[in-house]
């Protein structure tokens, strides 16, 4: 009788410790990345998603350094997953609508010594929600869900125009998973 309940109590224990998950948590490093050049800085920051261990956005903050306007080309800058071209990007405050019928990215000009920010996610990345999709919900971020930042190398290729003239740059972290 107490062996039943031995080999039993045994057999429950390997249960529960087989359903036991483990929270898979997500790092940056650098947590934030700087890059600059003579005439602009760029920063690049992971977001957590709201709740959760892993990252899921990006918040991004241009510098213009120079005396004139600097104009970023977004159909030309890129989400780089390990190393190569992943897509481009979505920013914070897109409707379902808008990112849905998304062809060109927007250039902006950033004004001498002005600073521009965004919160910018990877286009690729987002899952579609079919009640969103049903529905052609026009409400910010209603439709899609921002999907997870793998475990890699991320970042940006920036392309900046200054009088007719690409300069690109990288900003790269690396998202290591625990």
């Amino acid at each position: 009788m107490y062996k039943k309940l031995f080999w039993g109590m045994i057999l429950i224990s390997l249960v529960v410790a087989g359903c036991a998950t483990k929270e898979q948590i997500y790092q940056s490093s650098p947590s934030i990345q700087t890059v600059s050049t003579t005439h602009y800085e760029v920063k690049l920051e992971p977001l957590r998603a709201e709740g959760h261990n892993y990252y899921n956005r990006f918040q991004y903050e241009f510098t213009n350094k120079t005396n004139g306007d600097l104009v970023i080309d977004w159909s030309e800058s890129y989400y780089l997953q390990n190393g190569k071209r992943y897509g481009n990007f979505g920013w914070e405050g897109l409707t379902f609508e808008e990112l849905r019928d998304l062809k060109e990215e927007p250039d902006i000009t950033v004004g001498a010594g002005q600073t521009q920010s965004a919160v910018l996610f990877p286009a690729k990345l987002i899952g579609w929600r079919e009640e969103g999709v049903r529905m052609k919900a026009t409400t910010p971020e209603a439709g899609f869900t921002l999907g997870v930042i793998p475990a890699g190398e991320h970042g940006l290729s920036i392309a900046v125009l200054q009088d007719g003239k690409v300069l690109r740059k990288r900003v790269l972290v690396t998202i290591t998973q625990d």
